[in-house]
C-alpha cells in the first residue's frame, strides 16, 4: 500500500491546499507515483486547481480525485497519497486520520495566533495512540526576509512538537499558480512577477525530502 500523506489544520489560510498540491508534485518530479485526494467537499480546492489546469492546457502531472472516485485498485501501484483534508476538521474526523495516515502534516503560519492553534491541535493529536510519532509541522506563509521563520520553528519545538527543518516561504509564485492550475515550478516566466518561482519550488523539494 501507498504511503499516505494527510495534510490538515485547524486554522484557515495557512496554505493547506496549496501545499498539498505542491507536495503531490514534488513527490512526482522525484519519481514516484501519486495521487492527491481532495477531502475538503465544503471547498474543493485541489480538485478546482486540477481542473483549471486542464482548461488552460496544463494538467497536472498526478492525478487529483475526490473520495467518490476513490479505489482500492486505483491506489494499490502508488507510492504516496497526498490526502487535502477538510479545513478545520471535527475532532472525530482527525481520530479517523490518525488512523488511515502515515505521516500528518500540519501547516503553520508564523503569527502568535497560528502558533498557539498548532500547539492545540497537536496536544490532540498526541492523545490518540500512534499519532504522536506521525505528527510533523510546516511552517507556511513564512516571510522570506526575516527571521519569524527560525524563531517559530524553535517556539514549537520548545513546545515539544516534531517540526520540519525546511520553511515554506511566502511567494506570489503560488497565488499565481493557483490562478493557472499548475504548479509553480511551471509558471511561464511572465507570470513570475515576483521572480522567485523557482525559490518556491526548491521549498517544496526541500519538504518533500523530509516527508518521503
Amino acid at each position: 500500500m501507498p504511503a499516505v500523506i494527510a495534510i490538515t489544520s485547524e486554522k484557515g489560510g495557512v496554505g493547506k491546499s496549496t501545499l498539498a498540491v505542491h507536495l503531490a508534485g514534488a513527490l512526482a518530479e522525484r519519481g514516484l507515483h501519486v495521487a492527491l485526494i481532495d477531502e475538503d467537499g465544503r471547498i474543493g480546492s485541489s480538485a478546482g486547481w486540477a481542473q483549471r489546469g486542464v482548461a488552460h492546457g496544463t494538467p497536472l502531472s498526478f492525478e487529483v480525485l475526490e473520495p467518490e472516485e476513490v479505489r482500492p485498485r486505483r491506489l494499490r501501484d502508488l507510492d504516496a497519497v497526498v490526502i487535502d483534508t477538510e479545513g478545520r476538521p471535527r475532532r472525530k474526523e482527525l481520530r479517523d486520520l490518525s488512523e488511515r495516515a502515515d505521516t500528518i502534516l500540519v501547516p503553520s503560519g508564523v503569527s502568535m495566533l497560528e502558533l498557539e492553534a498548532t500547539i492545540a491541535l497537536a496536544e490532540f493529536l498526541n492523545t490518540e495512540g500512534g499519532a504522536r510519532r506521525k505528527l510533523k509541522v510546516i511552517l507556511t506563509r513564512v516571510p522570506p526576509t526575516s527571521g519569524a521563520g527560525e524563531r517559530a520553528r524553535e517556539d514549537l519545538r520548545d513546545a515539544g512538537l516534531t517540526v520540519c527543518n525546511t520553511l515554506v516561504r511566502q511567494y506570489a509564485a503560488y497565488l499565481r499558480a493557483a490562478e493557472l492550475g499548475v504548479l509553480c515550478r511551471d509558471l511561464p516566466p511572465k507570470e513570475d512577477a515576483g521572480g522567485r518561482a523557482a525559490q518556491a519550488w526548491e521549498d517544496i523539494l526541500s519538504l518533500s525530502r523530509e516527508v518521503l
